[in-house]
């Protein structure tokens, strides 16, 4: 069986000097006079001056599927993630209940976005409990006898830490995005929502649809026909044979009814995701 595991928080000596540098950062934020109050105004000045301390990508940064195993390996470093999240914690806490005592859509997306962090906090310290296991209890490890005495690998904690790495994403990809349309931060603050939001949808496309399948749980997009049996060479290419195919998010399909009627194709629109698979031999639209 695969493992997750030789990317993530392994570097011991690196997460100190970023533990270090963290705490630094900290003491120095905690001296500033923060942001206060529930306006729509304070709570984007709130979070921009999160934004600024926050980390700049959700793990994992990639993931490799291994092709005999059912699990795999992630890239990326959670174990400096959950360092920068622990500090920021209260701060992140503090400002989603503001937020989610408020009214409005700047309120909505802030505490979306403020509690996709704290999943990301909770996510990354499972992930890190785990790789961090393996620091102390190697896996594959033998004695002078050769006989074994490696650890087991720590697969349930991963899995729980992947699963709420996805559910922080899909927060901060709503919350980011209802900010992003909204449009009232500050310029350079309102710049940084958009990138972030963009930053969301990438990892929804293309990271997402790889955790996906390293937990074995089903493909986050469907291959429906739109077009079977037409040909534009009668007498030369089978009607039998003929089918146009379209990628569609899977829950969109499953919400109309699971089957890819004329009207639910209507309603659906076309995504390009890492599990979006290319047929051979077959026209895809």
């Amino acid at each position: 069986m695969g493992r997750a595991r030789g990317t993530i928080g392994t570097l011991v000596a690196v997460g100190a000097l970023a533990l270090a540098s963290l705490t630094g950062a900290a003491l120095a934020q905690s001296d500033d006079d923060a942001a206060e109050g529930s306006s729509p105004t304070a709570l984007l000045e709130r979070l921009d001056a999160l934004e600024q301390e926050l980390p700049a990508q959700l793990p994992p940064t990639g993931v490799q599927i291994a092709e005999t195993t059912t699990f795999g390996e992630l890239e990326g470093d959670a174990t400096s993630v959950r360092a920068v999240l622990d500090f920021l914690e209260p701060d992140l806490r503090q400002l989603f209940v503001d937020a989610d005592e408020a009214d409005g859509d700047v309120a909505d997306g802030v505490a979306l976005v403020t509690r996709g962090w704290l999943d990301a906090w909770t996510g990354t310290t499972s992930i890190s409990a785990a790789e961090g296991a393996d620091l102390a209890f190697p896996l594959e490890a033998t004695d002078e006898q050769g006989v074994a005495t490696g650890a087991d690998a720590h697969r349930g904690e991963i899995e729980v830490g992947l699963e709420l790495l996805l559910s922080a994403n899909a927060r901060l990809l709503a919350g980011y995005t209802l900010l992003e349309e909204v449009g009232e931060a500050e310029l350079d603050a309102q710049l940084r929502i958009d990138e972030r939001a963009r930053d969301a949808r990438t990892y929804d496309d293309e990271l997402r649809p790889l955790v996906i399948a390293m937990l074995s749980q089903p493909s986050t997009s469907v291959l429906v026909p739109v077009e079977r049996f037409v040909t534009d060479a009668p007498g030369v290419q089978s009607r039998a044979g003929s089918v146009s195919l379209v990628c569609v998010d899977r829950a969109a399909l499953e919400e109309l009814g699971g089957a890819a009627t004329p009207e639910a194709l209507a309603e659906l629109e076309e995504v390009d995701r890492a599990d979006c698979t290319d047929l051979p031999g077959l026209a895809q639209d």
